[in-house]
């Protein structure tokens, strides 16, 4: 099976029933996010994919290839990464509960999947990596989400 096809896989069977297991007291096993944060982090990024919000390449160019590499390979991500922005604080919350939240990323996954089989050859920038196709996307978000839930203790840590 093809790679995206395995992400994509991931997102409409493993996801959800993932984020029914995540409670609004569970703890971070690094880092400050609350789980509802981590969701509408998630939620942010997913709209970024599609072009509903932009932000700045922090990148250099010459660098697109190795970072872009990196970021769609399932493997683990680095620990408390910054912020593009440089901001490492938490955002307002937006969602009423994470419940609504989880809502709303499902919806978002969603509207992903849908853009993917649309657009597939739009490009859009990730802000480390660069000008990315949905189908290079799809492979970040799995990465991006497996990170975070390890972080929850959602799924077991790639080294145990």
């Amino acid at each position: 099976m093809e790679e995206t096809q395995t992400a994509q896989l991931f997102f409409q069977e493993e996801v959800p029933d993932l984020l029914k297991c995540l409670r609004a007291d569970q703890k971070p096993l690094w880092g400050f996010m609350t789980p509802q944060h981590m969701v509408e982090h998630l939620i942010v990024i997913f709209k970024m994919s599609i072009g509903r919000i932009n932000l700045p390449v922090v990148s250099k160019e010459e660098d697109f290839p190795r970072l872009k590499a990196y970021l769609m390979k399932d493997s683990p991500m680095r620990r408390s990464v910054p912020a593009p922005n440089g901001k490492n604080e938490l955002q307002p919350l937006r969602s009423a509960n994470l419940e609504e939240a989880k809502e709303k990323l499902l919806k978002e996954i969603e509207v992903f999947l849908a853009f993917m089989k649309d657009n597939p050859d739009r490009e859009l920038n990730h802000p480390y990596g660069g000008p990315m196709k949905p189908s290079e996307w799809i492979l970040f978000h799995r990465k991006h989400f497996k990170h975070h839930f390890i972080q929850f203790g959602l799924i077991p840590d790639y080294e145990s």
